[in-house]
């Protein structure tokens, strides 16, 4: 069985962690740099790490997330407002591994096909679903219908999609496993898959699932999931 990348999530808005802002009791706290240091410590081999200010349009904190990348051995998943060539141009001076470019993107289906041929390893494509149709969560933009778009995103060749079921995301109910399937068997593309992990039981099914990596938030920051046992779980 091949191995599940476990992505810790770190959201930085205005400069700081933005999960474990208010969670005093949170052993996942300090600076991005200490979140970082505390996630590499227990053996994270990669980080998802999310430009909030970009994603929602009240800021950017580029400057901060190129330090981060280049300061640290980690690997780098790269997310939040890259919906154009200037965003992207910025995301690509980084060292990080994978690119997302945001659902939001998909509205200039023409650009996304040209950065796809341009980047097909690095850049990847984020898919924020609600009831099958692609709504970006940072914007609010209403692209469409999500499998008309897949199959576009297919044509074009794209290797792997962040998938997110925008109504789990946050809420450790467990992912939504049939749209993850859903995609995976109709694209054969590599498959992140994003919100709603709870606990050790829904990595061991993503896992069985084939899929390629899982990114985890709250459910680290709040304790609900140990970090040691998820990792232990995903790579033995």
């Amino acid at each position: 069985m091949k191995t599940l990348q476990l992505l810790p999530a770190i959201d930085i808005q205005s400069g700081q962690v933005i999960q474990s802002k208010n969670l005093s009791s949170s052993d996942i706290s300090g600076s991005p740099q200490q979140v970082i240091d505390y996630f590499v410590s227990k053996g994270t081999k990669w980080i998802h790490l999310v430009d909030l200010d970009a994603a929602y349009s009240t800021g950017e904190n580029s400057d901060l997330i190129n330090n981060l990348i280049t300061a640290n051995s980690v690997e780098i998943q790269l997310s939040g407002g890259i919906t154009n060539q200037a965003a992207l141009s910025k995301a690509l001076e980084t060292k990080a591994k994978w690119i997302n470019l945001s659902t939001g993107a998909l509205t200039d289906l023409d650009w996304v096909n040209a950065t796809l041929e341009l980047y097909p390893d690095r850049v990847c494509v984020s898919l924020d679903v609600v009831d099958e149709s692609l709504i970006a969560r940072g914007s609010g933009t209403i692209v469409g219908d999500l499998w008309k778009y897949l199959e576009k995103l297919n044509k074009f060749g794209c290797k792997r999609f962040v998938v997110t079921d925008n109504k789990t995301d946050g809420k450790m109910t467990g992912p939504n496993f049939n749209l993850l399937a859903k995609v995976f068997d109709q694209s054969g593309a590599a498959i992140v898959a994003s919100g709603g992990v709870s606990d050790l039981s829904d990595l061991a099914k993503l896992r069985q699932m084939g899929i390629e990596g899982v990114i985890v938030g709250k459910a680290l920051y709040e304790g609900s999931l140990d970090l040691t046992a998820a990792l232990e779980l995903c790579y033995k």
